[in-house]
Protein backbone atom coordinates (compact mmCIF):
# COMPACT_ATOMS: atom_id res chain seq x y z
CA UNK A 1 0.00 0.00 0.00
CA UNK A 2 1.33 3.22 -0.53
CA UNK A 3 -0.46 5.79 1.33
CA UNK A 4 -3.77 6.03 3.63
CA UNK A 5 -4.38 9.32 1.58
CA UNK A 6 -4.32 10.46 -1.89
CA UNK A 7 -1.61 9.76 -4.27
CA UNK A 8 -1.30 12.87 -6.97
CA UNK A 9 1.73 11.61 -8.78
CA UNK A 10 4.16 8.21 -9.47
CA UNK A 11 7.16 9.03 -11.63
CA UNK A 12 9.36 6.47 -12.71
CA UNK A 13 13.44 6.84 -12.77
CA UNK A 14 14.40 7.97 -15.76
CA UNK A 15 18.04 6.47 -15.61
CA UNK A 16 16.94 3.77 -12.92
CA UNK A 17 13.51 1.90 -14.46
CA UNK A 18 13.50 -0.17 -10.96
CA UNK A 19 13.05 2.86 -8.89
CA UNK A 20 10.26 5.45 -8.83
CA UNK A 21 8.60 8.01 -6.38
CA UNK A 22 5.37 8.57 -5.65
CA UNK A 23 3.67 12.12 -3.88
CA UNK A 24 0.47 12.69 -2.14
CA UNK A 25 -1.05 14.60 0.92
CA UNK A 26 1.73 15.21 3.15
CA UNK A 27 3.58 12.04 1.31
CA UNK A 28 6.78 11.48 -0.56
CA UNK A 29 8.04 8.38 -0.69
CA UNK A 30 10.77 6.76 -2.83
CA UNK A 31 10.25 3.09 -4.15
CA UNK A 32 12.88 0.52 -5.47
CA UNK A 33 11.85 -2.82 -7.03
CA UNK A 34 12.82 -5.79 -4.63
CA UNK A 35 11.55 -9.29 -5.56
CA UNK A 36 8.14 -9.11 -7.09
CA UNK A 37 7.02 -5.96 -5.15
CA UNK A 38 8.36 -2.72 -4.02
CA UNK A 39 10.28 -1.08 -0.91
CA UNK A 40 9.30 1.99 -0.03
CA UNK A 41 11.12 5.01 2.52
CA UNK A 42 9.76 7.98 3.31
CA UNK A 43 11.42 11.63 2.32
CA UNK A 44 13.73 12.46 5.10
CA UNK A 45 12.56 15.95 5.76
CA UNK A 46 15.17 17.01 8.40
CA UNK A 47 15.35 20.29 9.68
CA UNK A 48 14.33 22.16 6.46
CA UNK A 49 11.00 21.88 6.95
CA UNK A 50 8.00 19.81 7.76
CA UNK A 51 6.27 17.54 5.61
CA UNK A 52 3.97 18.64 3.37
CA UNK A 53 1.19 17.87 0.66
CA UNK A 54 2.83 17.18 -2.40
CA UNK A 55 1.41 18.19 -6.10
CA UNK A 56 3.75 16.79 -8.58
CA UNK A 57 7.46 15.60 -9.27
CA UNK A 58 10.06 15.23 -11.64
CA UNK A 59 13.69 13.53 -11.52
CA UNK A 60 16.55 16.08 -12.34
CA UNK A 61 19.93 15.56 -14.28
CA UNK A 62 21.20 12.56 -12.52
CA UNK A 63 19.55 9.37 -11.10
CA UNK A 64 19.61 10.66 -7.39
CA UNK A 65 18.11 14.27 -7.74
CA UNK A 66 14.31 14.65 -7.59
CA UNK A 67 12.18 17.69 -7.04
CA UNK A 68 8.25 18.08 -6.29
CA UNK A 69 5.89 21.27 -5.85
CA UNK A 70 3.88 21.55 -2.57
CA UNK A 71 0.88 22.89 -1.97
CA UNK A 72 1.83 26.09 -0.46
CA UNK A 73 4.28 27.20 -3.64
CA UNK A 74 7.66 25.48 -3.15
CA UNK A 75 9.85 23.26 -4.98
CA UNK A 76 11.27 20.45 -2.73
CA UNK A 77 14.88 19.19 -3.70
CA UNK A 78 15.76 16.01 -2.73
CA UNK A 79 18.70 14.05 -3.07
CA UNK A 80 18.20 10.54 -2.65
CA UNK A 81 15.70 10.42 0.25
CA UNK A 82 16.59 13.53 1.27
CA UNK A 83 15.56 16.88 0.89
CA UNK A 84 18.31 19.52 0.62
CA UNK A 85 16.56 23.04 -0.04
CA UNK A 86 13.33 24.06 -0.56
CA UNK A 87 12.58 27.62 -3.19
CA UNK A 88 9.63 29.35 -3.20
CA UNK A 89 8.44 29.11 -6.93
CA UNK A 90 4.43 29.88 -6.95
CA UNK A 91 1.80 32.11 -4.74
CA UNK A 92 -0.47 28.88 -4.05
CA UNK A 93 0.34 25.26 -4.59
CA UNK A 94 2.71 24.43 -7.49
CA UNK A 95 0.35 21.92 -9.39
CA UNK A 96 2.74 20.95 -12.43
CA UNK A 97 6.45 20.39 -13.20
CA UNK A 98 8.80 19.42 -16.05
CA UNK A 99 12.31 18.89 -16.43
CA UNK A 100 13.94 20.38 -19.28
CA UNK A 101 17.39 19.76 -21.03
CA UNK A 102 18.61 22.48 -18.94
CA UNK A 103 16.87 23.33 -16.50
CA UNK A 104 12.88 22.94 -15.15
CA UNK A 105 9.24 24.55 -16.45
CA UNK A 106 6.80 24.90 -13.71
CA UNK A 107 2.58 26.14 -13.32
CA UNK A 108 1.03 26.78 -10.28
CA UNK A 109 -2.65 27.38 -9.10
CA UNK A 110 -1.40 31.41 -9.60
CA UNK A 111 -1.90 31.05 -13.46
CA UNK A 112 2.27 31.58 -14.10
CA UNK A 113 4.54 29.27 -15.92
CA UNK A 114 7.86 29.85 -14.56
CA UNK A 115 11.68 28.93 -16.40
CA UNK A 116 14.03 27.92 -14.01
CA UNK A 117 17.64 26.82 -14.55
CA UNK A 118 19.30 23.18 -13.70
CA UNK A 119 19.70 23.88 -10.55
CA UNK A 120 16.39 25.99 -9.09
CA UNK A 121 18.62 28.85 -8.39
CA UNK A 122 17.63 31.10 -10.85
CA UNK A 123 13.98 32.43 -11.63
CA UNK A 124 14.97 32.81 -15.84
CA UNK A 125 11.54 33.91 -17.21
CA UNK A 126 7.59 34.13 -16.21
CA UNK A 127 5.11 33.74 -18.20
CA UNK A 128 1.55 35.14 -16.40
CA UNK A 129 -1.25 33.32 -18.56
CA UNK A 130 -3.92 36.21 -19.15
CA UNK A 131 -6.10 37.76 -22.07
CA UNK A 132 -3.72 40.31 -22.90
CA UNK A 133 -1.37 38.62 -23.64
CA UNK A 134 -2.76 36.17 -26.27
CA UNK A 135 -1.84 36.49 -29.58
CA UNK A 136 -3.86 37.44 -33.01
CA UNK A 137 -3.81 34.05 -33.94
CA UNK A 138 -5.53 32.02 -30.96
CA UNK A 139 -8.29 30.16 -31.31
CA UNK A 140 -10.74 31.15 -28.54
CA UNK A 141 -11.30 33.40 -25.61
CA UNK A 142 -9.67 32.82 -21.77
CA UNK A 143 -12.49 32.03 -19.63
CA UNK A 144 -10.51 34.08 -17.05
CA UNK A 145 -7.47 35.56 -16.51
CA UNK A 146 -4.39 33.54 -14.02
CA UNK A 147 -6.30 30.18 -14.66
CA UNK A 148 -4.69 27.40 -12.53
CA UNK A 149 -2.00 25.58 -14.39
CA UNK A 150 -2.71 22.16 -14.03
CA UNK A 151 -0.29 20.36 -16.75
CA UNK A 152 2.47 21.74 -18.44
CA UNK A 153 4.87 19.85 -21.28
CA UNK A 154 7.56 21.07 -23.40
CA UNK A 155 8.33 20.83 -27.42
CA UNK A 156 10.36 22.48 -29.90
CA UNK A 157 11.30 25.70 -28.04
CA UNK A 158 7.10 25.76 -26.86
CA UNK A 159 6.03 25.02 -23.86
CA UNK A 160 2.41 23.28 -23.71
CA UNK A 161 -0.02 24.18 -20.73
CA UNK A 162 -3.19 23.09 -19.80
CA UNK A 163 -5.67 24.82 -17.24
CA UNK A 164 -8.20 23.99 -14.91
CA UNK A 165 -10.83 26.24 -17.51
CA UNK A 166 -10.31 23.42 -19.99
CA UNK A 167 -7.90 25.33 -21.79
CA UNK A 168 -4.46 23.92 -24.01
CA UNK A 169 -1.97 26.75 -24.61
CA UNK A 170 1.23 27.29 -26.42
CA UNK A 171 3.94 29.30 -24.47
CA UNK A 172 6.76 30.66 -26.86
CA UNK A 173 9.60 31.04 -25.33
CA UNK A 174 9.59 34.37 -26.68
CA UNK A 175 7.16 35.18 -24.82
CA UNK A 176 3.99 34.90 -27.32
CA UNK A 177 0.68 32.80 -25.81
CA UNK A 178 -1.89 31.05 -28.07
CA UNK A 179 -4.50 29.16 -26.85
CA UNK A 180 -4.76 26.25 -28.86
CA UNK A 181 -8.20 24.40 -27.93
CA UNK A 182 -10.86 24.82 -25.26
CA UNK A 183 -13.54 23.36 -23.98
CA UNK A 184 -15.55 22.94 -20.87
CA UNK A 185 -14.35 21.93 -17.71
CA UNK A 186 -16.44 20.47 -15.14
CA UNK A 187 -18.83 17.51 -15.39
CA UNK A 188 -21.19 16.47 -18.39
CA UNK A 189 -22.13 18.87 -20.99
CA UNK A 190 -25.91 17.94 -22.00
CA UNK A 191 -27.04 21.07 -23.41
CA UNK A 192 -26.42 21.95 -26.76
CA UNK A 193 -28.69 24.38 -29.43
CA UNK A 194 -27.63 25.47 -32.72
CA UNK A 195 -28.28 29.05 -34.49
CA UNK A 196 -31.16 29.14 -36.50
CA UNK A 197 -29.31 31.12 -39.22
CA UNK A 198 -25.82 31.76 -38.27
CA UNK A 199 -23.31 28.86 -38.54
CA UNK A 200 -22.45 28.52 -34.73
CA UNK A 201 -23.96 26.89 -31.45
CA UNK A 202 -23.78 27.57 -27.77
CA UNK A 203 -23.56 24.70 -25.40
CA UNK A 204 -24.07 24.56 -21.22
CA UNK A 205 -22.52 21.69 -18.63
CA UNK A 206 -22.35 21.60 -15.30
CA UNK A 207 -19.12 23.74 -15.22
CA UNK A 208 -21.70 26.56 -14.58
CA UNK A 209 -20.80 28.50 -18.02
CA UNK A 210 -22.68 29.10 -21.04
CA UNK A 211 -20.33 29.36 -24.17
CA UNK A 212 -20.83 30.59 -27.79
CA UNK A 213 -18.68 28.52 -30.13
CA UNK A 214 -17.89 29.33 -33.97
CA UNK A 215 -18.96 26.28 -36.22
CA UNK A 216 -16.59 27.44 -39.42
CA UNK A 217 -13.14 25.18 -39.62
CA UNK A 218 -11.95 27.63 -36.66
CA UNK A 219 -13.70 26.04 -34.39
CA UNK A 220 -12.85 28.62 -31.78
CA UNK A 221 -15.25 29.95 -28.79
CA UNK A 222 -17.16 33.28 -29.67
CA UNK A 223 -17.92 34.34 -26.30
CA UNK A 224 -18.74 32.76 -22.53
CA UNK A 225 -20.45 33.97 -19.22
CA UNK A 226 -20.50 32.55 -16.57
CA UNK A 227 -24.11 31.09 -14.45
CA UNK A 228 -25.12 30.93 -11.08
CA UNK A 229 -25.60 26.75 -11.32
CA UNK A 230 -24.40 24.03 -13.67
CA UNK A 231 -26.73 24.29 -17.18
CA UNK A 232 -28.29 21.54 -18.39
CA UNK A 233 -30.36 22.55 -21.30
CA UNK A 234 -30.31 25.92 -24.00
CA UNK A 235 -32.53 26.54 -27.26
CA UNK A 236 -32.62 29.73 -29.79
CA UNK A 237 -35.39 31.81 -30.49
CA UNK A 238 -36.73 31.53 -33.96
CA UNK A 239 -35.77 34.78 -34.84
CA UNK A 240 -32.03 34.09 -32.90
CA UNK A 241 -31.94 37.05 -30.93
CA UNK A 242 -32.99 34.92 -27.75
CA UNK A 243 -31.02 32.40 -25.97
CA UNK A 244 -32.59 30.26 -23.00
CA UNK A 245 -31.08 28.36 -20.66
CA UNK A 246 -32.20 25.64 -17.98
CA UNK A 247 -30.12 25.45 -14.95
CA UNK A 248 -29.67 22.24 -12.09
CA UNK A 249 -31.60 24.19 -9.55
CA UNK A 250 -35.21 24.25 -11.11
CA UNK A 251 -34.28 28.26 -12.65
CA UNK A 252 -33.76 29.19 -16.36
CA UNK A 253 -33.20 32.20 -17.88
CA UNK A 254 -33.66 33.70 -21.13
CA UNK A 255 -30.41 36.06 -22.28
CA UNK A 256 -29.49 38.47 -25.13
CA UNK A 257 -27.70 35.94 -27.81
CA UNK A 258 -25.29 38.95 -29.09
CA UNK A 259 -24.32 39.68 -25.65
CA UNK A 260 -24.97 37.09 -23.32
CA UNK A 261 -26.90 39.85 -20.95
CA UNK A 262 -30.01 38.36 -18.88
CA UNK A 263 -33.24 39.60 -20.24
CA UNK A 264 -35.36 37.79 -17.77
CA UNK A 265 -34.94 34.82 -15.27
CA UNK A 266 -37.74 32.51 -13.70
CA UNK A 267 -37.45 29.51 -10.90
CA UNK A 268 -40.92 27.52 -10.54
CA UNK A 269 -39.21 24.12 -10.10
CA UNK A 270 -36.84 23.05 -7.73
CA UNK A 271 -35.69 20.01 -10.04
CA UNK A 272 -33.13 20.21 -13.04
CA UNK A 273 -34.74 21.84 -15.84
CA UNK A 274 -33.93 18.70 -18.86
CA UNK A 275 -35.55 20.53 -21.88
CA UNK A 276 -36.67 24.10 -23.31
CA UNK A 277 -37.97 25.10 -26.45
CA UNK A 278 -39.65 28.17 -27.70
CA UNK A 279 -42.56 27.68 -29.93
CA UNK A 280 -42.41 28.13 -33.93
CA UNK A 281 -42.75 31.43 -35.46
CA UNK A 282 -42.71 34.66 -33.52
CA UNK A 283 -41.48 32.41 -30.70
CA UNK A 284 -44.07 34.30 -28.48
CA UNK A 285 -44.34 30.64 -25.86
CA UNK A 286 -41.27 28.98 -24.36
CA UNK A 287 -42.11 25.43 -22.57
CA UNK A 288 -39.78 24.13 -19.84
CA UNK A 289 -39.52 20.52 -18.74
CA UNK A 290 -37.84 19.67 -15.60
CA UNK A 291 -37.29 16.55 -13.47
CA UNK A 292 -40.09 16.90 -11.38
CA UNK A 293 -42.19 14.98 -14.33
CA UNK A 294 -43.97 19.17 -15.16
CA UNK A 295 -43.62 21.07 -18.66
CA UNK A 296 -44.09 25.05 -17.35
CA UNK A 297 -45.06 26.99 -20.75
CA UNK A 298 -44.70 31.22 -20.39
CA UNK A 299 -45.22 33.76 -22.58
CA UNK A 300 -42.43 35.66 -23.54
CA UNK A 301 -43.93 38.83 -24.90
CA UNK A 302 -45.60 39.11 -21.02
CA UNK A 303 -42.52 37.14 -19.21
CA UNK A 304 -45.68 35.35 -17.40
CA UNK A 305 -46.21 31.36 -16.78
CA UNK A 306 -49.21 31.29 -18.84
CA UNK A 307 -50.14 27.09 -18.55
CA UNK A 308 -48.70 23.67 -16.55
CA UNK A 309 -48.66 20.31 -18.04
CA UNK A 310 -48.81 17.64 -16.09
CA UNK A 311 -49.01 13.48 -16.13
CA UNK A 312 -45.97 12.81 -17.34
CA UNK A 313 -45.13 9.18 -15.53
CA UNK A 314 -41.19 10.13 -15.65
CA UNK A 315 -39.14 13.29 -16.09
CA UNK A 316 -38.97 14.52 -19.49
CA UNK A 317 -36.07 14.34 -21.56
CA UNK A 318 -37.14 16.04 -24.87
CA UNK A 319 -39.84 17.76 -26.26
CA UNK A 320 -40.80 19.83 -29.12
CA UNK A 321 -43.59 22.32 -30.74
CA UNK A 322 -45.54 21.56 -33.51
CA UNK A 323 -45.68 23.51 -36.83
CA UNK A 324 -48.98 25.62 -35.52
CA UNK A 325 -47.30 25.96 -32.13
CA UNK A 326 -49.20 23.56 -30.60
Amino acid sequence: RGSKDKIFVVKINPYMPDKLVTVGIKHMKFWRRAGGGLIGRKGCIGALGRTDTMMCAVYGWTEEMAFSGTSTGDVCIWRDVFLIKTVKAHDGPVFSMHALEKGFVTGGKDGVVALWDDTFERCLKTYAIKRAALAPGSKGLLLEDNPSIRAISLGHGHILVGTKNGEILEVDKSGPITLLVQGHMEGEVWGLATHPHLPICATVSDDKTLRIWDLSPSHCMLAVRKLKKGGRCCCFSPDGKALAVGLNDGSFLIVNADTLEDLVSFQHRKDVISEIRFSPGAGKYLAVASCDNFVDIYNVMSSKRVGICKGASSYITHMDWDIRGK
